[in-house]
């Protein structure tokens, strides 16, 4: 068995840094004399988003700048949903006025309907923020009618506003309003109908929250705030899955430092928001690096936290150690480990090892090739260990033919981008079939 540090492969012949220049200005499409501006135009509208704004254009006159949402699903200018049950589709709008002095310059939203067969502005008004952070139009509680959830924020995208409408009879009315970080709508308690959760960070004067609204009686009511029990500074992500007693997760996973994240979990308990694990010490057993969000593993509803540790053999402060991910599920108020293996957050792939593999296998970086080696550990690292298995990423035609030429088995393709596993050939009574390798190698972005 060759040294784990030797590779057949050649090594990769890179072109002259002038050349690889020239390469990426003619394919940029860039020309001299762009600006960042002039490369960041919105996109180009469809026929039917032409015809909206041609008829807000006629409302409010052409001197207007449309406003994109900074994130969420809906990225659009233009919301086309039935905001009013009506069967029928309306379009909400942001815009700017753009021959107003800037301190005048407020945001505005308008929302326009077909009247017989044209696009129709309805309904103008001021907005309630400065910009457009979030939109979802989603129906909430027992009603039918979809409601309209706007994120607002300031410039620096900070000061984050809520502002719930719903809309008929041709007026916006704003039901709620509320400061926030992040917002979700969603079925937070399995009756069938959609609640509202907020989320607020750690400020010097308030501890990071949780707070879930019910719609009753046409109007948004608070149905209680929970202190969470760690000191988020941001969230990254709210994740929903099933619990050992059926209901239903509600998976925080939130900024704890400039490079860390943890996850506290809760649950709707007698109408109101509450805590899942047994204390703030079982949550901090989720603390792991930026990044690596919980995720349902293998597709059964189930959500999986991934925490990270050495393989075996690395001291903890190491540089060069190559991280073993432990997934995490809930056991009643508990953690408990459900999966073991190599995560890697850039190529979005997962290899989880064999139940036989658990304390007995390691894993370190090929320097020549960057290929990912598992081997048998017998208690020390070096260079010749007992190699089983290579994952391997090949960027370039050449690479690839590389490996290909070496007995490498394609797993996927992502763009240029080709992922490749090789295992070894040895009588290691650890060595596994390719077949039965192959199928635990998976990709989840």
């Amino acid at each position: 068995m060759r040294p784990i540090t030797q590779s057949r492969m050649r090594r990769r012949r890179w072109l002259p840094a002038a050349f690889c220049l020239l390469c990426c200005l003619l394919f940029s499409g860039c020309t001299p004399g762009a600006t960042v501006d002039s490369l960041l135009k919105p996109p180009s509208l469809s026929e039917e988003q032409q015809q909206i704004y041609l008829a807000l254009q006629d409302a409010v006159g052409s001197g207007i700048t449309l406003q994109y949402p900074r994130a969420g699903v809906n990225l659009s200018a233009f919301t086309v949903v039935d905001l009013d049950g009506d069967g029928e589709d309306e379009a909400l709008v942001f815009y700017k006025k753009t021959n107003l002095a800037a301190v005048e310059n407020g945001l505005r939203l308008s929302v326009l309907d077909q009247v017989k067969g044209k696009w129709m502005s309805v309904c103008d008004r001021p907005a309630d923020g400065t910009e457009v952070e979030r939109i979802v139009v989603s129906a909430m509680g027992d009603e039918t009618q979809n409601q309209i959830f706007v994120g607002y924020s300031g410039v620096d995208q900070s000061d984050k506003s809520l502002t719930v409408y719903r809309y008929g009879d041709s007026q916006v009315e704003q039901l709620f309003t509320a400061a926030y970080t992040m917002f979700d709508v969603a079925d937070l308690d399995g009756d069938q109908a959609q609640e509202l959760l907020v989320l607020g960070k750690l400020t010097e004067n308030a501890s990071s929250s949780a707070a879930m609204y019910r719609l009753q009686d046409g109007s948004i009511k608070d149905n209680g705030k929970l202190d969470l029990r760690t000191g988020f500074t941001d969230f990254s992500q709210v994740l929903y899955g099933t619990l050992s007693d059926g209901t239903t997760g509600i998976y925080i996973d939130g900024a704890t430092g400039p490079s860390s994240l943890q996850t506290e979990i809760l649950h709707v308990q007698s109408d109101t928001l509450a805590y899942v694990l047994a204390d703030g010490d079982t949550v901090a057993k989720t603390n792991r690096s930026v990044g690596y969000l919980s995720m349902d593993l293998d597709g059964d509803g189930v959500v999986e936290i991934p925490v990270q540790e050495p393989f075996p053999g690395y001291a903890a402060d190491a540089s060069e150690q190559v991280r073993l991910t432990r997934w995490l599920s809930v056991s009643g108020e508990q953690l408990t480990e459900k999966e073991r293996g190599y995560f890697s957050l850039n190529d979005g792939c997962v290899f989880l090892l064999p139940l036989s593999w658990y304390d007995t296998v390691t894993a370190v970086n090929d320097t020549l090739t960057g290929d990912i080696v598992f081997c048998r550990y017998d208690g020390e690292i070096n260079d010749h260990m007992t190699e089983l298995l290579r994952y391997s990423v090949a960027q370039d035609t050449e690479s690839q033919e590389e490996r290909e030429t070496e007995g490498y088995r394609l797993l996927h393709t992502r763009g240029k981008a080709s992922y490749y596993m090789k295992p070894a050939e040895t009588d290691d009574s650890l060595a596994q079939p390719w077949q039965e390798l192959m199928v635990r190698f998976s990709f989840v972005q």
